[in-house]
């Protein structure tokens, strides 16, 4: 287990499911929810299990997103993307041959956006293949 001695120190729900799917062959993205937790250190924590090179992609402001290929796109506050960069992201998403995974931090709930129609469903499916919830540890 990796220790961050800070006081944004994160504890994952699940942490071994967290290693299998950052690592090896088959990557599914992943959405990380922060919604009760510090951003900062899951940031912290997930670049140092992803795949390399993690390619950081810092919402809000422009959506820099990486050739196709290996590594890791980590996405910080996915919920911040407008609709024009949503509608990029889900283009950009089946051309991604490669592998590169897409890891995505959300800081608001994702759900009730996509049932309000502030967030494209079918994105949020792609980006949802695995759920993750995390908490600070004073939580």
């Amino acid at each position: 287990m990796i220790v961050v001695n800070s006081p944004d120190f994160v504890a994952f729900s699940d942490i071994d499911l967290l290693r299998v799917v950052t690592s090896g062959g088959c990557r599914p993205n992943l959405l990380v929810d922060c919604t009760r937790g510090t951003a900062a250190g899951v940031i912290e924590r997930l670049s140092l299990l992803c795949d390399q090179p993690v390619h950081s992609c810092r919402l809000p402001g422009p959506l820099d997103l990486p050739a196709p290929g290996t590594g890791t796109l980590l996405i910080h506050d996915v919920s911040a993307l407008t609709l024009r960069q949503q509608v990029e992201l889900s283009d950009w998403l089946p051309r991604r041959r490669g592998g590169t995974q897409v890891i995505s931090i959300a800081q608001t709930p994702i759900a009730p956006m996509v049932y309000d129609g502030r967030f494209l469903e079918g994105l949020f499916y792609r980006l949802n293949t695995v759920s993750i919830s995390a908490t600070d540890k004073r939580s």
